[in-house]
């Protein structure tokens, strides 16, 4: 899934222009990123030519096929090459990497993410990234110091869905645009701003940060 073809200037400008509304509601500060994969999964290309190997070897036992000792090795050889090109097909690399290994990867990509941005230096600790992964089609949303000693995980439930929900619509764009003002709508209930008082600083730009892995 190509980040240019999903995140156009467009899709881009909508996100940023939804950071800006839900910033006025509170004083949180929004940060969404998109990556295209959180982890290569080297490991699922071995479990591939590993699978389809043993896959070839065992027609040949059970059918009784025409190879020699000496040819079972080629035949094994050439499975196995097949194995690990199929292994990049998308839906199958995420069947042989596994769920557990998909959502540790996701998050620990997004809390890397949280750091890189800067999401940790908010001046009242109240800094949140809206985190997606297009290949494992999973969010995260993590909140700063501040934000999750009111709201925890739990509290970004239905923002994690909405964005989820676009992805797999084949809209992140638009699943961000729901995640960040479902993000907003929660941070003004308990980070509301107050009308008397200067508006805080935007310390975070409100553009998504977007990149491959």
């Amino acid at each position: 899934m190509k980040l240019e073809l999903q995140f156009d200037e467009a899709a881009r400008r909508r996100i940023a222009e939804a950071v800006g509304r839900a910033e006025a509601l509170s004083r949180g500060q929004i940060v969404p990123v998109v990556v295209e994969k959180s982890d290569p999964y080297p490991e699922v290309r071995y479990r591939g030519a590993l699978l389809a190997a043993a896959i070839a070897s065992a027609a040949v036992l059970a059918l009784h096929l025409p190879v020699t000792l000496a040819e079972l090795p080629l035949v094994q050889l050439a499975a196995g090459l097949l194995g690990a090109w199929l292994s990049m097909w998308d839906p199958v690399e995420r069947r042989l990497a596994g769920a557990r290994a998909l959502d540790q990867a996701v998050r620990a990509r997004a809390v890397r993410a949280f750091h890189e941005n800067g999401l940790h230096r908010t001046a009242e600790g109240t800094g949140v990234l809206v985190f997606a992964s297009l290949f494992e089609r999973e969010a995260v949303i993590l909140g700063d110091r501040g934000i999750h000693e009111k709201m925890g995980d739990a509290g970004w439930d239905r923002a994690v869905a909405a964005l989820v929900a676009g992805m797999r619509a084949g809209e992140p764009g638009r699943g961000f645009v729901e995640a960040i003002a479902q993000c907003g709508a929660r941070l003004a209930e308990h980070f509301p701003r107050d009308p008397a008082a200067r508006p805080p600083p935007n310390e975070l730009e409100d553009a998504i940060r977007a990149s491959r892995t």
